[in-house]
This record gives structure tokens, C-alpha cells and sequence, in this order.
């Protein structure tokens, strides 16, 4: 089966897409599916990531990944981009897009429509309400965008892929008319099967292994509740004077400079790391360290923070917008919470006040973090979802009409 795999970009700033997409097409490739990806090669939000041009990439198990050069930025638009999708796309049996809102998904779900090739899109959570109801730029102009292209091609894939059942609930104000699968993402258990030692990212931030240390890690982004996060760590400080917050992920978008100044406002500077994009391995021995990781969301369509530190052994509190909201409960992977400093704060002094405790909930969550997202389990079910597709779908049944 050949498999192409399209997304906007493949800088790591970008957060969870990028790496749900390495962990998926490795294991694709080790089952032995040929796969590729496309991709410009413009850094996020700005910038040259790489230089363009095909590569096999060894954190992608070798797949080939195809490099273009970016011609207007805003879009995400590569003529090189549009000539490789048109020539090549009919070449392969099914096309699965990443995202929405930028010319390579548009574009790649316009081709495979026109060329009657089955594709899947895995919105990653732009079609929830709150992320729907917003844009960066103009949201006319980005309900102008859907109205003539996103919305239709949604509506002729062969699936949509959510990661959750929430996720797709909460898409569900739309009435999209394409086949829902619920396919959670994956971790690659390797990575996490040997943890590194207890003490390297607290000694970087200065800090004795006494110290409570609270950890969000993420992009620090407006969606990510980090300002419900300021005012219940004030909370936390009032019982546990000593802890301190470390905010650990690329601001791609000037962001943190409200944060910081929450932070100045409620006189608890001194107690906030901010620590910008930092590697794979750095970022378990982040999970490792912690105490506790928080992620009071307004809307995340899977969370692979939360996983991730799941398989680290750290407790977890989440918001119940964090749509694996449900599994993190009936796990007992730590707290599940509302949008509401005062509750956050709550669960995050019940974490530190039992450490007992809070061993078991990361025990219970690295087990959940094997039993449910790991490796092969995921590709397997994802590949039985592409035969499925590939074979229901009929000559011209999803072609675009000439």
C-alpha cells in the first residue's frame, strides 16, 4: 500500500501534529508500507526551517519527505508544492491530510478528489467551537476559506480522523457528511520503555529534589488556559510557598509576554521558569522531574502532553476540555477539572499534598499510556482504516464533478 501523508509543515515548533505524524510513519514504515510526505519547508509561525528538497528521513524510519519552497507565507503556497501533489497524487492508494486553513491540505484534498483517490483529513482539532470561532487574521476571510474550499473537501473525503470521541462531538454543530473513525494518536513505547534518571532539568532550573515543581509543557499559546494556569498557581504558593511553575514550549506568537506579565501583576515571577522549545529527550527528563503536569485547556483535541507524561510516570491535571478527559478518569492517571482557577489550584495541592498518592496515579498512568496509545496497536488499526477506504472506494464516487 502506498500511503502519502500531507501537512503545512514539519518544524517541530508546531507541537503535537509533527510529532503524532514521525511516530505514525515510522511505525507505518516498519509494518512495511511505502510511505511519503509532503511538506514546505517554512519554519513555524516564520522563517526557513530547511532547504527544500527530498530527503529520507531517519526520525520519519526512512520514509522519503519532500521539502518545498514556500511563495506566499500567510497560505502556506508553494507552486513546487501544487506541481508534485498534481503529478504525483494519482500515483498513490490513499492520501491522509494534516490540518486545515493553508494551501498543502486544501490543495492535496482538491487533487485526490478530482483524481478519485480516497483521502482521510485529521483536523487536529481546528473543527472544535472554540478553535472554529476564532482565527489569527480575519475570521471573514477564514469562513470565506472554508465555505468554498475546506468545508467541501471535508465533506467528499473518504473520513475524517478524529482522535477522540469528543473530538468529533464536538464537530458535530457542523453536520459534515464524511465517514467519522476515532483513532487516538500514538506514542512509540521504545522511547519511554527506559526513563532517564530523576535530576537533570532540575538542576537547570536551580532546583533540589524537594522542591514541588508544577510543569506545563506546550506551546504557549492562548488556547492552552495559561490564564487560568497564573491564578491557580498564585493558589498553590500560598500553601506550598516553596513550589515553583515551570512553562516549558515555544511562544510562537509573542504570547508569553502576557503571561509574564500575569505573572509580574500577581507577584510570583520569581517562582515561573520559561523555558523555550526544547528536544525529545529533554522534554522526558522535563516529565520525569515534575511533580505534576497541568493542562487547563479551552480545547485540545487529543493532548499528546498528556500521554506523553503519562508514560513519564507524572501525574496529570487536565481540563475536561482536554478530550482524553474521559480515559485520564477511568485510568486514575490523576485530576480531571473544569475551566476554573480555584478547582485547578485544588488539584494540583492534592497531587503535592500525597505523595503516595501520587506515585500510584503515575503508575496507573504509564500502564494506561502503554495499554492505549502505544505502538503497533495504532498503525495497525489506522492501516485496517485505509483498506477499508481504499476498497469502498467506487470509481468516480468521490470525484469532483467537472
Amino acid at each position: 500500500m502506498k500511503v502519502l501523508h500531507v501537512i503545512q509543515t514539519l518544524a517541530p515548533r508546531l507541537g503535537g501534529p509533527v510529532a503524532v505524524l514521525k511516530s505514525l510513519v515510522k511505525a507505518q514504515k516498519e509494518t512495511g508500507l511505502v510511505v511519503t510526505v509532503y511538506a514546505t519547508n517554512t519554519n513555524y509561525p516564520n522563517g526557513i526551517y530547511c532547504d527544500p528538497g527530498e530527503r529520507n528521513l531517519e526520525d520519519f524510519g526512512g520514509a522519503t519527505v519532500v521539502f518545498h519552497k514556500v511563495d506566499f507565507h500567510p497560505l502556506r503556497y508553494s507552486r513546487s508544492l501544487a506541481h508534485i501533489i498534481k503529478t504525483t497524487v494519482s500515483r498513490f492508494d490513499i492520501i491522509h491530510i494534516h490540518g486545515l486553513y493553508r494551501f498543502p491540505p486544501t490543495y492535496a484534498a482538491y487533487v485526490a478528489r478530482k483524481n478519485c483517490v480516497p483521502y482521510i483529513i485529521q483536523p487536529h482539532g481546528s473543527l472544535d467551537p472554540f478553535i472554529f470561532k476564532r482565527s489569527r487574521y480575519s475570521l471573514t476571510l477564514k469562513r470565506m476559506y472554508e465555505r468554498l474550499f475546506d468545508i467541501p473537501n471535508l465533506n467528499h473525503a473518504s473520513a475524517i480522523h478524529y482522535t477522540a470521541q469528543e473530538e468529533a462531538e464536538r464537530a458535530a454543530f457542523l453536520n459534515l457528511r464524511a465517514k467519522p473513525v476515532i483513532v487516538p494518536n500514538c506514542i512509540d513505547w521504545k522511547n519511554y520503555k527506559h526513563l532517564p534518571a530523576c535530576g537533570d532539568f532540575r538542576q537547570r532550573l536551580r532546583l533540589n529534589d524537594q522542591t514541588p515543581l508544577v510543569l506545563f509543557l506546550g506551546r504557549v499559546n492562548f488556547k492552552k488556559g495559561l490564564d487560568l494556569l497564573v491564578p491557580s498557581f498564585v493558589r498553590v504558593v500560598r500553601k506550598y510557598p516553596e513550589a515553583h511553575l515551570a512553562i516549558v514550549g515555544p511562544d510562537n506568537e509573542g504570547y508569553g509576554s502576557k503571561v509574564k506579565k500575569w505573572c509580574g501583576e500577581q507577584g510570583i515571577q520569581d517562582k515561573v521558569f520559561f523555558v523555550d522549545y526544547i528536544g525529545p529527550e529533554a522534554v522526558k527528563q522535563a516529565y520525569v522531574d515534575a511533580d505534576v503536569i497541568v493542562l487547563p485547556s479551552y480545547a485540545e483535541n487529543f493532548g499528546m502532553t498528556v500521554v506523553e507524561a503519562m508514560a513519564c510516570g507524572c501525574p496529570v491535571v487536565i481540563s475536561d476540555r482536554v478530550n482524553i478527559w474521559r480515559e485520564i478518569q477511568e485510568e486514575g492517571a490523576g485530576f480531571v477539572v473544569g475551566l476554573d482557577s480555584r478547582e485547578i489550584a485544588q488539584a494540583i495541592c492534592r497531587v503535592l499534598l500525597d505523595k503516595d498518592a501520587a506515585r500510584n496515579m503515575g503508575a496507573r498512568g504509564r500502564l494506561a499510556a502503554e495499554r492505549r496509545y502505544a505502538l503497533p496497536r495504532i498503525v495497525d488499526e489506522m492501516t485496517k482504516i485505509y483498506r477499508e477506504l481504499i476498497t469502498k472506494n467506487a470509481i468516480g464516487k468521490r470525484c469532483l464533478k467537472k
